[in-house]
């Protein structure tokens, strides 16, 4: 006697099913699962708490290059200094408004002993960024870790550290020099043009997004050796560019509307809550551009999980032979890997082409035993008649 299969759903359950594949399986959502499961959260909040003991050297750093960067380009020190607030709120002081580096306390760039540790505190601190960075990268990517010489990884790190610093430098320069090219010639036509400052710094903010796209694509493919298809990853770095830019102008609004009375612990908790907004967004985009499959469900009854002990360990030698991964030693069962399969199956072919690959690697598995059991036949069938 079979069991009696339940029926096929109707009406509003058909339709709610039918949503909730469509939700479960939609690439933004699946993304969010990856998102979740590899504990995003805590990797933003520790890039954020990286990037907050850094903040004071980094932005020493900024303001030093900036006031080297002066004597070549036209551009004044406050439109830089604006553009470094746009990316991060409140971190400099200028116009009167409260921030967490003073610009007018740093030294002027002649060499000193006093620069030169300052510049190696900076130095390391953005080291570190970049390396926390890069960690987390793979982490979104699931890429496991590759047995480098030890000095590899650092030297990649300290490369691309100076060519991130390049590109923030050059996106600065460019929401300012495009600024004041607006302006002036706003200034300079004989009649008026309808130039507001929030469409002058909207346009800045389109042109710094070409830019921060590209430091995107510059972190995946060569921080965090990320291959991606180039579709996928120029879609995902103009996504998070374009998000970014809208950041930016809800940061300078806010900067700008602080009651004076607040504003020292306001600027505080807006780069907190800045830099964390922003690597959790980053990684966020990370898990979009990798695309993943859908992660089945927990299980109810976890396989060994009432056994004692219910995880891998050398201390009890067989549970060395449960399916585990290796690296984390997190245990799974074959059903949740069968089920992830099909769910893959989903959203990359129709169910019936699924069924049909199926039922083709089934065959080749039989032609395979087949081929294997006659050859073991013939060779038994040889050595009886030697």
């Amino acid at each position: 006697m079979t069991k009696p299969t339940d029926p096929d759903p109707k009406g509003l359950a058909a339709l709610a099913l039918k949503l909730k594949d469509k939700i479960f399986l939609n690439r933004f959502w699946r993304a969010y699962n990856r998102y979740t499961n590899i504990r995003s959260n805590l990797l933003a909040g520790g890039i954020a708490y990286t990037a907050l003991f850094s903040l004071a050297g980094i932005v020493t750093l900024l303001i030093m290059s900036v006031r080297v960067a002066l004597y070549a380009l036209p551009v004044e020190a406050n439109s830089l200094y604006e553009a470094i607030n746009l990316w991060l709120p409140g971190a400099i002081k200028v116009n009167g408004e409260s921030g967490v580096v003073d610009p007018a306390a740093i030294a002027s760039p002649g060499f000193s002993w006093g620069t030169a540790v300052v510049f190696a505190v900076s130095f390391v601190a953005g080291l570190r960024v970049v390396s926390a960075l890069r960690v987390t990268v793979q982490e979104a990517f699931g890429l496991p870790q590759r047995a480098w010489a030890l000095w590899k990884e650092p030297l990649r790190d300290f490369l691309m550290f100076f060519v991130l610093g390049l590109g923030m430098l050059l996106s600065l320069v460019v929401s300012a020099g495009s600024v004041v090219a607006l302006q002036t010639f706003r200034d300079s036509i004989p009649f008026e043009v309808p130039l507001p400052t929030w469409l002058i710094n909207g346009i800045a903010l389109i042109l710094t997004s070409f830019v921060t796209a590209g430091l995107t694509v510059l972190i995946l493919r060569y921080l965090a050796l990320v291959r991606a298809p180039r579709r996928d990853v120029w879609l995902g770095a103009g996504l998070f560019a374009v998000v970014t830019s809208g950041l930016q102008m809800f940061g300078t609004f806010l900067a700008t509307n602080l009651s004076p009375l607040v504003a020292p612990f306001a600027v505080l908790f807006t780069l907190v809550l800045w830099v964390n907004l922003l690597a959790r967004l980053f990684l966020y985009t990370c898990c979009w551009i990798a695309n993943p499959p859908l992660a089945p469900a927990p299980e109810t009854d976890a396989p060994h999980f009432e056994e004692s002990p219910n995880y891998v360990t050398l201390s009890s030698p067989h549970t060395l032979k449960w399916p585990h991964d290796p690296i984390t030693g997190q245990t799974w069962s074959l059903g949740q890997e069968n089920l992830a399969k099909t769910e893959a199956r989903k959203i990359v072919g129709t169910p019936a082409e699924a069924g049909e690959s199926e039922k083709t690697e089934e065959a080749k598995d039989s032609e395979n035993s087949k081929s294997s059991q006659n050859s073991k036949a013939e060779e038994n069938h040889e050595d009886n008649d030697h």
